[in-house]
């Protein structure tokens, strides 16, 4: 259930929304309006069954400045270790007034890109830094207890269950390694730009996750319809779940036409691929389709119960 709060500006809440507005009405605003910018969680006691415990999600109003929130119910007879698991998943899966997939990692572009760009960021959060944003919504009395069950039952991501890697993040993975062992410090000089960058990052519903490592990294140089040299990097086979077979990963670009400049920009397709396969093969975990990882993960808990019956015997 839906739970948001009603118009009252004089402590900082949101102007826009009227105490007479229909339901109707007050969605249409927070589809239009509401950007997200943390969470709290409204609750008394954890170890008794409890009326009004609610999660939300709190934002501002990008119209007026007023702050916003929406939340979800939590059932009142929960409470211990049941209690906390259902507040830990509705974390993860709570993405109000934006249409998504989180196994994709996809959001459509109809909605406010303000908001699914804080909703793909809380996807993409490591296990460490989630663990410790659900610990923060806690009494400071109860954190203790929450982290114990934190350490007993989420202190490593599920075998079949990895962080992805969207195709940004690859790219900016590439490029910290090309920077690292110095291979781009010549080339960089004389770039203009690269396409997507953290200042103009891919639309929400094409930085999508990678699920499949049967792919090749592609990068393809041209002079431009108008000046100036470009380098497409493409990945191309199977990356994901769709039937798509090709997609664009990058786009580098210099307006430079000099020979040298040619050169370098054919050495940085040779660099791109070379760390971007180097990157996979390393993390090969995060690109393994769904079905292959449970596969794995029952050949590994077979093997573990042949292993403990050996040992009996």
């Amino acid at each position: 259930m839906n739970h948001n709060i009603q118009n009252s500006s004089p402590d900082g809440w949101c102007r826009c929304e009227k105490k007479e507005d229909t339901f109707a009405q007050r969605s249409d605003l927070y589809v239009e309006a509401f950007l997200p910018d943390g969470w709290w969680l409204q609750y008394g006691r954890l170890d008794q069954p409890e009326s009004d415990r609610f999660l939300y999600l709190m934002g501002w109003c990008i119209r007026c400045r007023g702050r916003m929130r929406s939340g979800v119910s939590i059932p009142g007879e929960l409470t211990g270790d049941d209690l906390l698991e259902y507040i830990y998943n509705q974390m993860r899966r709570y993405r109000p007034f934006s249409a998504g997939n989180q196994e994709t990692g996809r959001y459509a572009t109809g909605y406010f890109s303000g908001r699914t760009a804080w909703y793909q960021r809380q996807d993409d959060l490591s296990l460490a830094d989630y663990n410790k944003q659900f610990l923060s919504l806690f009494h400071w009395e109860d954190q203790k207890a929450v982290w114990d069950w934190l350490d007993e039952h989420h202190r490593e991501e599920p075998y079949t269950r990895p962080r992805r890697d969207r195709k940004s993040t690859l790219l900016e993975a590439i490029l910290e390694r090309a920077r690292a062992d110095g291979s781009i410090s010549g080339i960089e000089p004389i770039l203009d730009y690269y396409l997507p960058n953290p200042s103009e990052p891919n639309f929400s519903d094409r930085d999508t996750y990678l699920t499949d490592y049967q792919f090749d990294i592609v990068p393809a140089i041209m002079f431009g319809s108008s000046e100036g040299i470009y380098v497409d990097v493409y990945l191309e086979g199977k990356f994901d779940g769709s039937d798509c077979r090709k997609t664009s990963l990058a786009t580098f670009k210099t307006l430079d036409t000099s020979l040298d400049a040619c050169r370098k920009m054919g050495e940085l397709c040779g660099i791109l691929m070379y760390h971007g396969s180097r990157y996979v093969n390393q993390n090969i975990h995060r690109y393994t389709p769904q079905k292959e990882l449970e596969a794995e993960y029952a050949r590994k808990m077979a093997a573990a119960d042949t292993g403990k019956e050996g040992e009996q015997t």
